[in-house]
C-alpha cells in the first residue's frame, strides 16, 4: 500500500474489486453477484488466456452443483472428449480410489481453463459482464470507510480510461486473485514464505517424431517425467532449478528437455512458439489471507507443484468460502469474526495441499531409491483400503470439513451429501435449495420451537419443513456454502437447543435486524 493517491476518483464505486479474471476471480465475482453485490473484475491480460487443462474433483463438482452450475460445466466438458473422466493421482501413481456409483459425484471432470472461464463469463453476462481486460491493478490506499484503487489501462490497451489519466476507483474490499506473483499481495505487505523450486517443468504445443511415440498420460524415465497432454501439448519434469525467469522459453529448450528425459533425439514436426512455458515446484503460502479490507484467494494465496490436480479446486473453494462472507459485510450484517473465519478455515486447507505436493515432488524424483519407495507406496495404496481412502480424500477434497466447537453436534463443520427431499409435497433435492446461496434451516422432524427462534433471521436464512428419505439430524442449519453450522437430533427444539440455534444464527448470520430498518430489508433477503 502506498500513501495517498494523487487525483480525483474518476471511476465507478463498487463494493468489491477483484484483481484477476481467471477461474477463481470469476467464481468469486459470481458468488458476490448472487447477493446483488456490485463487483468489478480487472485483468492486465486479454480475454483469451493460454491453453491449460484442469481437473475438477468430486468435492468441487458438488459445490458447483449447489450453485446450479454443474450442468453448465458438464456441457462445456462434452466438447473435450480427451478430458472425459478426471481422477487425480498421487505423485503419478494412479491407484487412488475407484469410481463409486453411490457417491454424489462418482468421479472428477476434466476441461480446459478457458472453458471454466467461459462458463462463469456466460453467467456473469446477465445483466452485464463486470470484467475489464487489459486493465492492470497498480496500487491502493486506505480511507476511513474503504479503499481507493489505482488502475491502468481501463477500457483498452492504451493505458488510459479515455481521459488521459489512470483511473481511481473507490471500493469497500479488494481481493487479489492475481496468481503466484500477486501484486495485490505485495502491495498489502503480506509475506509469502515457502520453499524454492528444485524442479523445472516445461510445456508447449509440439509434435515430435520418436519411437515409441509420446502418448496421452504420464511416463517416468531414469531422467525425469514426460506426458502427452490434451490439445497437442507435451510436458516434461526435470529435477533441476528453473533457469532465470527472464529468459524466454523456446521450442528448442522444450525439445532439448524432451531428448534428455527420453534419452534419445527427436524430430520436431509442428510447434507453436507462443505456447511455450516453464514453471517450478516452489511451494509457498501467504502468511495471512486477510489484511484489513484486502483478501487473497487462489494462487495469490498459495502456490505448489500442480500434481494431483488440486490447484484450481483449492482456489474455487476459496472463492465459495469467501464470497458469501464478503457479501454479508457489504450488506451490513456480517457478525464480528465472520471475515476472519475465511483465513481461519481456508489457511489450514491450503497448508495441507502445499505439504502434500512437497511430498509428491519427493516421491517423483528419479533414481533407484525413489523407485523402491514408489513400489512400496503403491502396495500400501493397493493393499490397505484405509490408506487409499485417506490419500484419496486428501487429493479430491471429499474429506474436507471445518472445525467445530466444543459440545457441537458431530455434523457441525461437515458437508452433507445431496439427497432427495420433499418440501410442501413437492419433490426437490438438497442442492436445489442451496442455489440462491443463502442460509438454510431444515426442519426434518416436527420442532415447534424452531420457527419462532429462527424467524428474526428470516431475511437471511430460509426455514423449511422437509421430508428426507436419507437420514438427517432432526434440524440442521446450513451456511450458504453448504457446510453445517448447527444441528440437533432432538425432534422437539426447546430450552438449550433453542439457545444453541440462536447462538449459531448470530455467529454466522449476525444479530437479527430491527424491524423497519434498512438491514431488515436486505438486498440479499432469503428467497
Amino acid at each position: 500500500m502506498s500513501g495517498p493517491l494523487d487525483g480525483p476518483v474518476n471511476g465507478p464505486d463498487v463494493d468489491v474489486l477483484i484483481v484477476g479474471a481467471g477461474p477463481v476471480g470469476l467464481a468469486l465475482a459470481y458468488e458476490l453477484r448472487l447477493h446483488d453485490v456490485t463487483v468489478l473484475v480487472v485483468d492486465g491480460a486479454g480475454r483469451v488466456g493460454p491453453v491449460r487443462s484442469m481437473g475438477l474433483h468430486p468435492r468441487t463438482l458438488a459445490m458447483l452443483d449447489r450453485r446450479g452450475l454443474l450442468e453448465d460445466f458438464r456441457k462445456a466438458q462434452a466438447g473435450e472428449p480427451d478430458l472425459a473422466r478426471f481422477r487425480g493421482g498421487y505423485a503419478g501413481i494412479f491407484l487412488l480410489g475407484q469410481d463409486d456409483p453411490a457417491a454424489e459425484q462418482p468421479h472428477g471432470l476434466g476441461m480446459s481453463r478457458e472453458f471454466i472461464r467461459t462458463v462463469y463469463r456466460h453467467r456473469l453476462a446477465v445483466p452485464d459482464e463486470p470484467v475489464r481486460y487489459h486493465c492492470e491493478f497498480v496500487d491502493y490506499t486506505e480511507t476511513a470507510d474503504g479503499l481507493i484503487v489505482r488502475l491502468d489501462g481501463t477500457h483498452g490497451t492504451d493505458g488510459t480510461n479515455g481521459t488521459g489519466a489512470p483511473e481511481l476507483i473507490r471500493t469497500r474490499y479488494l481481493v487479489g486473485c492475481d496468481g503466484g506473483g500477486s501484486l495485490v499481495r505485495r502491495r498489502a505487505g503480506i509475506g509469502f514464505p515457502g520453499t524454492e523450486a528444485s524442479v523445472t517443468a516445461r510445456l508447449g504445443m509440439i509434435r515430435i517424431e520418436v519411437d515409441p511415440p509420446v502418448e496421452m498420460g504420464w511416463r517416468r524415465t531414469p531422467s525425469g517425467w514426460i506426458a502427452g497432454l490434451p490439445f497437442g501439448r507435451i510436458m516434461t519434469y526435470e529435477w533441476e532449478p528453473p533457469p532465470d525467469p527472464e529468459l524466454p522459453m523456446t521450442t528448442a529448450e522444450l525439445q532439448a528437455s524432451i531428448e534428455r528425459v527420453l534419452g534419445r533425439s527427436v524430430t520436431v514436426t509442428e510447434h507453436d512458439p507462443g505456447t511455450m512455458s516453464r514453471f517450478g515446484d516452489s511451494a509457498r503460502q501467504a502468511e495471512r489471507y486477510r489484511h484489513g479490507r484486502v483478501f487473497l484467494a487462489g494462487d495469490a494465496a498459495h502456490i505448489h507443484l500442480p500434481v494431483g490436480g488440486q490447484g484450481v479446486n483449492l482456489g474455487l473453494q476459496d472463492a465459495m468460502n469467501l464470497g458469501w462472507k464478503l457479501a454479508a459485510a457489504c450488506q451490513g450484517w456480517a457478525p464480528p469474526g465472520l471475515l476472519d473465519s475465511y483465513h481461519a478455515e481456508r489457511h489450514p486447507v491450503g497448508a495441507a495441499v502445499v505439504q502434500n505436493t512437497r511430498a509428491q515432488s519427493a516421491l517423483m524424483r528419479p533414481g533407484p531409491q525413489t523407485d523402491a519407495l514408489r513400489e512400496l507406496f503403491g502396495r500400501l495404496l493397493t493393499d490397505f483400503a484405509a490408506v487409499n481412502a485417506m490419500i484419496s480424500e486428501q487429493i479430491t477434497g471429499v474429506g474436507l470439513r471445518y472445525p467445530a466447537g466444543p459440545g457441537d453436534h458431530p455434523a457441525v463443520g461437515s458437508f452433507p451429501e445431496d439427497r432427495p427431499l420433499t418440501v410442501a409435497g413437492r419433490p426437490t433435492r438438497l442442492v436445489e435449495l442451496l442455489h440462491p446461496a443463502h442460509g438454510l434451516l431444515l426442519e426434518c422432524r416436527a420442532a415447534p420451537g424452531l420457527a419462532p427462534a429462527a424467524e428474526p433471521w428470516s431475511g437471511r436464512v430460509r426455514h423449511l419443513r422437509v421430508e428426507a428419505q436419507d437420514p438427517l439430524p432432526a434440524a440442521v442449519l446450513l451456511r450458504p456454502d453448504g457446510f453445517v453450522a448447527w444441528a440437533t437430533d432432538r425432534p422437539l427444539v426447546a430450552g438449550e437447543d433453542v439457545e444453541a440455534l440462536r447462538t449459531a444464527l448470530s455467529r454466522w448470520f449476525g444479530e437479527p435486524p430491527v424491524p423497519g430498518t434498512a438491514a431488515a430489508s436486505s438486498r440479499g433477503a432469503a428467497r
